[in-house]
């Protein structure tokens, strides 16, 4: 656990799902962020893998995570499995899976109570709205579930987030507008705690409604406005006054309001029809008005509703030459200079963003030279404590023009391998190296491979070895195989090198690691390796997870635990997880119980 909260660390665990892709044997290939990234769209690149195939998981898997059930765990074994369940859905599991889920809403601990409420979502099933709203709601339907119990409030919060999630899979317009009718009934709840009203908040940002041509609005920030539910424009001139109006609503509320703002404005940017774009840009310019206003130092706005502000406007910007869009880079490359200590981080990240965001009209990247200038500017001149985050913005900013198949300057990567040859800090060479890894700059092969093989530190030596496989450095897939091989290697180093090489579409890492976790005897060996064959999602794999899961033996608990959590990992077949839904652009320090904390309970902290 990082416990400086303007580390880099944090900010790359949140956000890694975006950038760690693994190939779908059933599809070959992967998809990378674009600006609908957290709605589960983007490009595609081609890549090789093996990942399970939707015949696979049903046939293979399927089987042993119900048998894992059976036989029973820990609370976080229980939950993990659970959560499995949700990921795999599926029309022919449905019944079974549901009366599963259903079961643990009331058996075991509270947060395993939770995440079953959680996985109904996950599970994304129009037909577990009614019960699922139910759930939020508290109602009478609910308490009957739970054997006349009254619905906890942190159950009613997962159930919210399940909420978006179903509607993030769905692509129907009433469910989506039932489900906004919810979330606004639960925001205007009276006595209704920030939690929850963080849970609604969260949950609407993942279900933007359909465009309506006749509408008529006002983007002031500071009107009520009705109907909420019925349409784009409504939905979103109603949160900006969540937004405005700091003397009514709790600060963290906010916080994620602005969240809220960036993610339905960049929706509302990629899907919005031709004749509704003068709207959207207008909505736009009011979204950024209010942000941007809350940065002003005049305006003594809390520390994370400030920090929320500057990554949404990362989430609206774009690289064109709008007035709008170069008023958002602007305020940001101020906020990198001015802001708080990790509002100015955050503003690195977000302007990475915004700069790499393909814009309109006839010159739709216009704005990205700029960008890259003051990036580079960050990495050279930069206070020492921003250098490793503006490296990391500058990855991020290649990675996503890359993407959109956009040519990237080869200065960039000479300035990131220097700063990353003069690195005097091992988190520093770690960010430096991911950053080079997102841009696949392979003239950089050989040097990472000298710092995995020569540094000390573990940490920075396993990023060094992801950097390869981001890069996709298929020179560097010998040697480490051989590190894997190394018998004392540190685990989280192994999990690192299997990551890098399941990347690369190394068939031969899988054999390797479940050779090397039937021998292991050390439990942290063990999560490491179980976690890598998790997310390499190859069936070879499951007979040394599920036979590791299933060995009762009392010194194996924890090793258990770590088995059906890569048993999980390989149950989710979508291109993009539930945590990308939900981790986009999050300002993870605004946390409540029920979204992440400290005690690892929250929805981001599932496995």
């Amino acid at each position: 656990m990082v416990a400086d909260p303007t580390a880099w660390q944090l900010w790359w665990s949140t956000n890694k799902d975006r950038y760690l892709h693994f190939a779908n044997i059933d599809t070959g290939t992967s998809s990378t962020g674009g600006d609908s990234w957290y709605l589960g769209k983007g490009e595609k690149h081609t890549r090789l893998g093996g990942r399970l195939t939707p015949e696979m998981i049903q046939e293979d898997l399927v089987p042993q995570i119900q048998k894992g059930l059976e036989v029973g765990g820990s609370n976080r074994y229980a939950k993990a499995a659970v959560l499995a369940l949700g990921k795999i859905g599926g029309e022919a599991n449905f019944t079974s899976f549901d009366f599963l889920i259903r079961f643990f809403l009331s058996e075991g601990e509270p947060d395993l109570n939770n995440t079953a409420a959680f996985s109904l979502g996950v599970l994304a099933d129009s037909r577990n709205l009614e019960f699922l709203t139910a759930l939020a709601h508290g109602s009478a339907v609910a308490q009957e579930a739970l054997k006349g119990k009254e619905v906890p409030i942190q159950m009613r919060a997962f159930a919210t987030y399940g909420l978006g999630v179903m509607a993030a899979r769905s692509d129907d317009a009433e469910l989506r507008r039932s489900v906004v009718a919810t979330l606004v009934q639960l925001l205007e709840e009276e006595n209704s705690t920030n939690d929850l009203q963080v849970a609604a908040m969260v949950a609407m940002s993942l279900t933007p409604l359909p465009f309506d041509a006749e509408a008529n609005v006002c983007i002031c920030g500071t009107c009520k406005v009705e109907g909420a539910s019925e349409h784009f424009q409504a939905q979103v001139t109603y949160l900006m006054r969540y937004f405005t109006a700091d003397r009514e609503f709790d600060a963290t509320v906010r916080a994620h309001t602005a969240t809220t703002l960036g993610r339905l404005v960049a929706h509302g940017q990629q899907a919005a029809p031709e004749a509704m774009r003068s709207a959207v840009t207008e909505i736009k310019g009011g979204v950024a008005d209010i942000l941007i206003e809350s940065l002003q130092r005049y305006a003594k706005q809390p520390a994370i509703v400030q920090e929320s502000a500057v990554l949404a406007l990362g989430l609206t910007g774009d690289a064109d030459d709008d007035d709008v869009d170069r008023w958002i880079r602007h305020e940001l490359a101020k906020q990198a200079g001015h802001g708080d200590p990790l509002a100015k981080r955050f503003a690195l990240m977000a302007l990475a963003e915004a700069g790499s965001r393909k814009g309109q009209g006839e010159d739709p990247w216009s704005g990205t030279a700029k960008t890259r200038a003051e990036l580079l500017g960050r990495l050279s001149r930069g206070k020492k404590a921003e250098r490793a985050w503006a490296g990391l913005a500058l990855g991020v900013f290649g990675y996503h023009l890359d993407a959109m198949a956009q040519d990237l300057d080869s200065g960039v990567d000479r300035a990131l391998m220097h700063a990353a040859r003069k690195a005097r800090t091992a988190d520093d060479l770690g960010a430096l190296a991911l950053a080079l890894g997102l841009r696949r700059s392979i003239e950089a092969e050989e040097m990472l491979l000298n710092k995995v093989e020569d540094l000390k530190d573990p940490a920075a030596r396993g990023h060094a070895a992801l950097a390869l496989g981001l890069m996709e450095s298929r020179g560097s897939i010998e040697r480490l195989q051989e590190l894997l091989s190394t018998e004392d290697l540190n685990p989280t180093l192994q999990a690192r090198c299997g990551l890098a090489l399941g990347i690369l579409g190394d068939s031969n890492v899988v054999e390797t690691l479940v050779a090397k976790l039937e021998k292991s005897e050390s439990i942290e060996e063990q999560a490491a390796i179980a976690q890598a064959l998790g997310f390499l999602g190859d069936k070879r794999s499951i007979d040394a997870l599920s036979e590791l899961m299933l060995d009762t033996d009392a010194g194996y608990v924890k090793s258990r635990d770590n088995a059906v959590i890569a048993l999980s990992f390989l149950a989710d077949s979508r291109m993009t997880s539930w945590r990308s839904l939900l981790s986009h652009g999050c300002n993870y320090r605004a946390e409540t119980p029920t979204l992440t904390s400290r005690e690892g309970k929250g929805v981001l902290d599932l496995p």
